[in-house]
């Protein structure tokens, strides 16, 4: 269940292209979601409070950063991005994990959170 104050706080979460997107995955520190989705996506733009807020509440341990794949087709072909939006986990720069096809907001809240902390233990005990 989302909290009522959930979309409440508002933080500003990096908009990259192709000639920054590299530079943000590899000077990540910690874990970098990448949020690739459309101005004209209606569920991309239901969950930007979403990633915003998993944004603050994990900030300096997941770096959030959005890609507009009608701007940056050359990035979202690379990912082979098939259905917006679609949320990437990367560590040092490589793919660990892929969230796509949401049926919800809660359900991309609930798999957010439950990759966060898959991988975060991950990191804290050296183990993949």
């Amino acid at each position: 269940m989302i909290p009522k104050n959930f979309f409440s706080l508002g933080v500003a979460i990096l908009q990259v292209a192709l000639d920054t997107f590299n530079q943000e995955l590899l000077t990540g520190a910690g874990l970098v979601l990448v949020d690739f989705g459309a101005p004209w996506c209606g569920l991309c733009r239901f969950i930007q409070p979403i990633t915003d807020r998993l944004s603050a509440e994990w900030e300096g341990a997941v770096k959030v950063v959005r890609v507009n794949v009608d701007e940056n087709f050359l990035l979202s072909r690379r990912y082979q991005v098939r259905s917006l939006p679609t949320l990437i986990l990367f560590e040092k720069g490589q793919e660990v994990q892929r969230l796509e096809y949401f049926a919800s907001r809660d359900e991309v809240l609930r798999r957010c959170e439950q990759l966060f902390f898959t991988h975060l233990r991950c990191l804290s005990t050296g183990s993949h």
